[in-house]
């Protein structure tokens, strides 16, 4: 199975100018944890997740100010058990998915729980999630 079959392909994004408030509407609006920061041509130039907030003090704040750009990726084409252990390495809950350098999907722990094989996956990346002192997801 590859991350193609099990990402979420409709994913709002935001300019890196734009106020962390409009990231925070997604983040209700959409029930997720994690806004896309991009350029025009959907390039992706980092993530700002609930905790980038939180730890930023980022509410009154644009997005370039508060996003992680260290942000760790998946192309669609990417076995969904790499990917999955790419979550476990570094920690993460969501993968966004990249192909020809734009943003095209996310995965999240959320879409490989909705399969019964990926359960030790699961397990590798809650305990890895758990266990790190700085995470950024």
């Amino acid at each position: 199975m590859l991350v193609k079959d099990l990402m979420t392909t409709t994913v709002t994004s935001i300019p890196p100018d734009s106020p962390v408030a409009s990231a925070i509407k997604i983040m209700r609006s959409e029930d997720v944890g994690i806004v896309p920061v991009c350029d025009v041509q959907r390039h992706l130039l980092g993530v700002i997740t609930d905790r980038d907030i939180l730890m930023r003090d980022g509410f009154n704040k644009n997005a370039e100010d508060v996003m992680s750009t260290n942000v760790v990726s998946a192309a669609p084409k990417d076995d969904i058990h790499d990917a999955a252990l790419k979550m476990s390495q570094h920690g993460v809950r969501r993968l966004p998915v990249i192909e020809n350098e734009k943003l095209t999907g996310m995965l999240s722990i959320k879409d490989l729980a909705g399969k019964k094989i990926f359960t030790a996956e699961i397990g590798h990346i809650m305990y890895s999630i758990c266990n790190k002192k700085t995470q950024h997801d």
